[in-house]
């Protein structure tokens, strides 16, 4: 139901919209819940909001289908810090959902699953059918980006039994871009990713120590295989180091 002025909306029309807090997230994470974001247009409030979005069938969706999110539009688009790890984060977690979910026009409403990947976004006042469909649709879109995830880390754990890091690498980096967390195939890839750092880190850490002849190709190699990773830096630092800057 779209805006009603000044009429009085009752209370069984009345959405229940909670604040991105973490105890919501994990609540939400926890029931399995689907996630409805509403961006507020800029000096709209909480009261706005249920004049823009409401009505029996919203109502009941808020406190039975998934958790009504409100978050404060922010037009700040400074970048956030780049440690060089592709691993993807939680949007809705962060300091800034505006930034880092695009939000470009407002209002805007995001039909999520529990962990805050985006699946559906409105930009018109949706009504409760609307809604309800897109919430019952997230469980099979979360499937199917699964699938989709385990069929590249498939791809890359063969290259990796098979020694073959750059196409690990390649592997993972195609999943990172998907931009999704929380699913099983991205933690697990998340999980091959961060152990294959590690173990590469401890390798730069033993030329730099050891410094064999063939050090400073090793490390180039690395350089080109790491490309898009956190290591590229560790592996440029040993660089200068070996030549002595």
């Amino acid at each position: 139901m779209g805006e009603s002025g000044d009429s009085v909306i009752r209370d069984e029309e009345r959405p229940v919209w909670e604040k991105p807090e973490r105890k919501v997230l994990e609540k939400a994470a926890k029931e399995q819940k689907a996630i409805v974001l509403f961006f507020l247009s800029e000096g709209m409030t909480g009261v706005d909001a249920t004049k823009m979005l409401h009505g029996e069938d919203v109502a009941k969706l808020s406190k039975e289908k998934a958790f009504f999110v409100i978050i404060e539009y922010n037009n700040d688009r400074t970048p956030s810090l780049d440690t060089g790890c592709p691993v993807p984060t939680s949007k809705l977690a962060g300091p800034n959902p505006s930034r880092d979910y695009n939000i470009t026009t407002t209002p805007a409403w995001l039909v999520c699953d529990h962990h805050g990947n985006e699946y559906t976004r409105f930009t018109r006042v949706p009504d409760g059918k609307q809604l309800s469909t897109k919430i019952e649709e997230v469980k099979d879109a979360m499937d199917a980006v699964n699938k989709r995830l385990q069929k590249t880390l498939d791809e890359g754990k063969k290259a990796l039994d098979a020694k073959d890091t750059a196409g690990f690498l390649k592997a993972a980096l195609k999943n990172f871009k998907e931009g999704v967390v929380g699913l099983s195939a991205q933690e697990e890839t998340i999980q091959a990713y961060r152990k294959l750092i590690d173990s590469s880190r401890e390798e730069v850490d033993t030329i730099l120590k050891e410094k064999p002849k063939d050090a400073e190709k090793r490390l180039k190699d690395m350089q080109k295989i790491f490309k898009g990773t956190e290591l590229t830096k560790d592996i440029n630092d040993a660089l200068q180091i070996l030549k002595g800057r």
